[in-house]
């Protein structure tokens, strides 16, 4: 019988989770941007004052949610602390998700040094619909890219599918306190409006590019904040630009609002617990699918999901996983199937969050090819050869392929079994020699190799074995023994 190798199997599932993971950490890290090259640079003048700061938090894609509301407060509040020149919020958002808008706009209202919010940069096509375009307009500048747009700002908030937000009018308020024409806040309510028509109605403070021609625009610009005017002073030789991002913690969490990043941690943290629960102990792929399914259900806290369809992705799994279990392939295969694809085809509530169908198709490939043929290969492997019993075990040697905490393979006569560990030891650790000496279930309970044991059990009077090699039946035992060490 050929071994399948269960342990590189198990140890390739684990690291394709721990990438899920780490793909997901890497985009939302990508909204951090570096000082573009050019800022503070040029010839100084003969009147050069103190060092001014400008707090910049550059965001792109993705939503306007929890943990980046809490980041623009955040800087909003050193700002304050340390007298900052200037506050500049450069995005781009599609909207909205559970988010407290009325307290972040109160805190844009209230600070004292001017907020500028740039949707761009140019090229990239930017956008600002929801709550991403309404924060635009109570900023103090309003800049816009070319070829970015703000709008639809209906529904301001994705999550809030019952409209509690009082979106029309905060926006009707807004825009006549920039002094914009009041027909303009009901097409943006509706509609994505461009550049060059928020700039004619006069909703538009500048238009700048990136962040760099903002800067040099806004030098010597009036803006009212708080009741109080305000002249901007922003020289190259007195500025000091600095760069905020989200933190390890929120950029997890903001990655929590990416509709298919967390359909797809979901399905692979339930993944990674089934997978565990054919195997004998919990290890690794258990604990990946424990914070890959945790953060995947905080997604479904803050995106606005259909539960019923999440519920029918979750049996999809589970009949994927009897099915494993009892070898049906047939009726129940179908079943689960058209359960996880129709789940997944309606999983969230917002039309702008469906899932693309091909991201469904390929994932309930992956998922049967996965229940289907790899657990079933895996199992098989555990079950030993044909025609041997569990109990025709009893007294034979064997020796630890996988650590025995208490449970975990064991390596007897040419096959891997299922063993549990009940030496005084808390554990055996691999290469470990050891003797079966009873059945639990499904289960060889094991003990240290004893050769003098193995020899006075022999009936004829002859010598024992010696103790069993991890080699005898299996060539590549070292390399394999190494590997799992």
């Amino acid at each position: 019988m050929s071994l399948l190798p269960f342990v590189a199997v198990r140890r390739l599932f684990c690291s394709a989770v721990l990438a899920l993971v780490a793909l997901g950490l890497v985009a939302a890290s990508a909204a951090a941007q570096d000082d573009p090259a050019g800022v503070g640079d040029g010839p100084c003048p003969d009147d050069v004052g103190e060092t001014r700061i400008v707090e910049v938090l550059p965001l792109r894609g993705g939503f306007v949610d929890p943990p980046v509301s809490a980041q623009i407060q955040d800087v909003i509040d050193l700002a304050g602390r340390e007298e900052s020149e200037l506050v500049v919020l450069q995005y781009s958002a599609r909207g909205g998700v559970s988010l407290d808008l009325d307290e972040l706009l109160v805190r844009m209202e209230a600070s004292e040094v001017p907020i500028a919010v740039l949707i761009g940069p140019l090229g990239t096509g930017a956008e600002a619909r929801g709550a991403g375009g309404l924060i635009w307009a109570a900023a103090d500048v309003r800049a816009i890219s070319l070829d970015a747009t703000v709008g639809p700002l209906s529904p301001v908030d994705l999550a809030d599918l019952a409209g509690d937000f009082p979106t029309a009018e905060r926006t009707r308020e807004l825009l006549e306190r920039a002094g914009a024409d009041a027909e303009v806040a009901d097409r943006l309510l509706t509609a994505p409006l461009d550049a060059e028509t928020l700039t004619e109605a006069g909703v538009v403070t500048v238009t700048a590019q990136d962040l760099e021609p903002l800067l040099v625009e806004l030098d010597g610009v009036t803006v009212d904040t708080g009741g109080s005017e305000h002249t901007l002073r922003i020289r190259a030789c007195e500025l000091e630009v600095r760069f905020h991002s989200l933190g390890l913690l929120r950029r997890v969490l903001h990655a929590a609002t990416t509709g298919p990043f967390i359909y797809l941690l979901l399905v692979t943290g339930l993944g990674a617990l089934l997978f565990e629960v054919f195997q004998p102990g919990f290890g690794v792929a258990g604990l990946a699918g424990l914070v890959t399914a945790a953060i995947g259900a905080f997604g479904l806290t803050v995106l606005p999901v259909t539960w019923w369809a999440v519920a029918l992705v979750v049996l999809g799994l589970l009949l994927y996983a009897l099915d494993t279990a009892v070898a049906g392939f047939g009726p129940l295969t179908l079943a689960a199937s058209v359960a996880f694809v129709w789940g997944s085809l309606r999983f969230y509530a917002a039309e702008e969050l469906a899932l693309n169908g091909w991201l469904v198709a390929a994932t309930t490939i992956v998922v049967a090819v996965f229940f289907v043929f790899i657990m079933t290969s895996l199992l098989r492997a555990q079950a030993g050869p044909e025609g041997v019993q569990l109990d025709d075990l009893v007294g034979k040697p064997g020796i630890v392929r996988s650590v025995l905490n208490p449970e975990g393979h064991v390596y007897i006569d040419g096959a891997l079994w299922r063993a549990k560990w009940t030496g005084e030891t808390k554990r055996a650790k691999v290469g470990t020699p050891v003797r079966v000496h009873g059945v639990e279930g499904a289960v060889v309970l094991v003990e240290p190799f004893d050769a003098d044991a193995m020899s006075g059990a022999r009936p004829d009077g002859s010598t024992g074995s010696p103790p069993p090699s991890d080699d005898v039946g299996h060539p590549h035992g070292d390399a394999d023994q190494a590997r799992d060490r």
